[in-house]
């Protein structure tokens, strides 16, 4: 087969591996690593400890960080304690929504200079860091989804982009990531399925978890994983209860936290479901299965908002971020001081020991609120972009490709449509000419902004074609598949007829002047709340079963998850990416005109139809009845 001649790929040719990459040799989980020789030596501020299990283990160190944390426990009063478990940054004013204050980062704690400990500055990372400010769009790498990232099955891929991560949040201040998100689908209507790297499969996150958390801790940056536990929907997420039997908790779910665990992961993020009936970041049951069972060694903190009683004393370490009506109230130094003092050392000690684990002390970075110029700093840079759609194109899934389509070469369409004005105009000539149609609204689709930036509409939860909803929602220089597709085709000597109206009738006409039809298609989701359906967003479907009936079609489907395909075998060639950030149009071209193959595995299942899935519980108990047969 000259499609898998294991040859260098070239324009016009994909070369596919023959079966997935051979993951568990890329990967070593067993730790059975050695300690780095850069974490003995103490002057070496640019060094980090590495991020193999080892490293929490008292031969990793314990002159150093160890030492250092339990004599600077001794040395901290009480006051500077609790400054370390409750976050600050935020404001509630009288009768209005929680607001960020200005140059502060999603998360923060107070400095204390005395001791050369900086402040904790958190930003989420969904697809990068946040870009909450709008004087931030533009200075950092929208990337692809933490899903689409899944979707490569590739932990050295995986651990380039969270290197990547690590260098731009680092360069904007921020020295921690609130991230990666691995929670294994259960729903396919999750409305955040887009930012958990699992996607369906505990194996596959087991494998990459561990090389994002490795990627961004080499820089300096430390990473949460969550979201600890069982919160697979969004709709109802504060009141549902998620009722998991242990055997597959063990089996399904918590696979990917072990091994970000073992990967030596800083910190876990507790979520905002209740869990067999207790709230997730109150639930001592859970929160001792991180420290008992797993050996993690970090902190807890909680989702933003998520701490609804006294649970320093059952696990929880760190409340996030720290002011509401009815979350901050526990974290008060009286609430604290009422949990006992063995309690507020347990969790300091957590705390410290990420801070000089990671070498925070000894880093020189701003302190909230001033930062401004840390924000403003550009920190996306050429070799990112590359790398952002380098990883967009790896992402992308070939799902069928009938008389081999694709790879669209110019030779090998012949021609089919009539001389027409735009042919006529054409230099090539009418006769000469090859023409791709390219259709539907989705394929030159403008970015949502909250900032007011882009022309999209919506709320705070709502995401694009590019980035999901919600706190991982990114804004940037988005290159649209029109954009991309166009400038190639252009490149190649392809004359490309647009139809983006979502005009059915108008759909027909442009893919009857054309050789080929390339149909864009998608839909999103974001946080907070769950997909209604798993419909493509319009006509979509029509449109693309009406172009079907008249040309050879090509469909690109964008999307957060899993979308129903009713018209798969009516197309010749269906292609997925699972919302793949500002380079999007760029990776479409590189896949669809032969310069990368889609060698992107499905990281979920894409189903028949809704019956073929499990819709999110509506409140109360959700019973996690289906065991381990998902």
């Amino acid at each position: 087969d000259p499609h898998c001649d294991g040859k260098p790929t070239t324009r016009g040719r994909w070369v596919i591996q023959n079966g997935p990459p051979d993951i568990e040799r890329t990967m070593d989980l067993d730790g059975d690593g050695q300690c780095s020789g850069d974490i003995q030596h103490e002057s070496d501020d640019k060094a980090h400890p590495p991020m193999g299990s080892h490293e929490w283990s008292m031969q990793c160190g314990q002159g150093t960080w160890m030492e250092r944390r339990s004599l600077t426990l001794h040395d901290v009063p009480q006051g500077e304690k609790l400054t370390l478990l409750k976050g600050v940054g935020w404001e509630h004013p009288l009768g209005g929504w929680f607001n960020l204050r200005k140059w502060w980062y999603v998360g923060n704690t107070v400095s204390i200079p005395r001791l050369g400990l900086p402040s904790l500055n958190m930003q989420d990372a969904a697809g990068g860091f946040r870009t909450n400010f709008p004087e931030v769009v533009g200075t950092v790498t929208v990337w692809p989804s933490l899903l689409a990232m899944g979707a490569t099955w590739d932990p050295p891929a995986v651990k380039a982009f969270g290197e990547a991560l690590g260098r731009e949040f680092a360069g904007k201040g921020a020295n921690a990531i609130l991230g990666p998100s691995v929670n294994v689908h259960r729903t396919a209507r999750n409305g955040r399925n887009f930012e958990y790297m699992s996607g369906e499969d505990p194996y596959l996150g087991s494998r990459l978890a561990p090389a994002y958390v490795e990627g961004v801790q080499s820089q300096g940056v430390f990473a949460v994983v969550k979201h600890w536990v069982f919160n697979e929907q969004e709709t109802h997420r504060n009141y549902e209860s998620s009722v998991v039997d242990e055997k597959t908790a063990w089996e399904l779910y918590y696979p990917p936290f072990q091994a970000a665990i073992d990967a030596g992961v800083s910190a876990v993020m507790c979520s905002y479901n209740r869990v067999n009936g207790e709230h997730s970041c109150a639930s001592k049951e859970q929160l001792s299965v991180l420290h008992d069972q797993m050996g993690f060694k970090g902190f807890v903190q909680s989702d933003w908002w998520a701490t609804h009683e006294e649970s320093l004393g059952k696990g929880l370490d760190q409340e996030m971020p720290g002011i509401g009506d009815d979350t901050g109230n526990y974290f008060r130094p009286e609430a604290l001081s009422k949990e006992g003092q063995a309690a507020i050392d347990t969790a300091t000690r957590r705390v410290l020991a990420v801070m000089y684990r990671m070498r925070l002390d000894r880093t020189t970075q701003c302190a909230p609120p001033h930062c401004q110029e840390s924000f403003l700093k550009p920190v996306s840079t050429p070799e990112h972009v590359a790398l952002a759609r380098s990883a967009a194109a790896k992402s992308v899934v070939l799902l069928k490709n009938e008389g081999r389509l694709l790879p669209l070469e110019y030779e090998s369409l012949r021609v089919v449509h009539q001389a027409d004005a735009f042919s006529a105009a054409s230099p090539r000539g009418a006769k000469a000419a090859k023409r791709i149609a390219i259709i539907g609204p989705a394929a030159d689709a403008p970015p949502f902004s909250t900032h007011g930036q882009g022309q999209g509409q919506g709320d705070w939860a709502t995401g694009d074609y590019y980035s999901g909803g919600g706190s991982g929602h990114l804004e940037g220089g988005i290159v649209t598949p029109l954009q991309g597709l166009k400038r190639k085709a252009a490149q190649l000597g392809f004359e490309v007829a647009v139809s983006l109206s979502g005009d059915i009738e108008d759909a027909v006409r442009i893919a009857n002047l054309a050789d080929v039809a390339i149909v864009v298609a998608g839909t999103s989701s974001g946080e907070s709340r769950d997909r209604k359906n798993l419909n493509l967003d319009g006509d979509a479907d029509r449109m693309i079963d009406a172009v079907a009936k008249i040309r050879r079609t090509i469909v690109l489907v964008e999307a957060p998850g899993a979308v129903l395909m009713p018209w798969r075998s009516a197309v010749d060639s269906i292609l997925v990416m699972f919302l793949g950030g500002q380079e999007t149009g760029n990776a479409w071209a590189d896949v669809v005109f032969g310069e990368v193959a889609p060698e992107g595995r499905l990281p979920l299942m894409i189903p028949e139809s809704e019956a073929d899935t499990i819709s999110p519980g509506m409140g109360g108990d959700v019973v996690y009845s289906e065991g381990l047969e998902t």
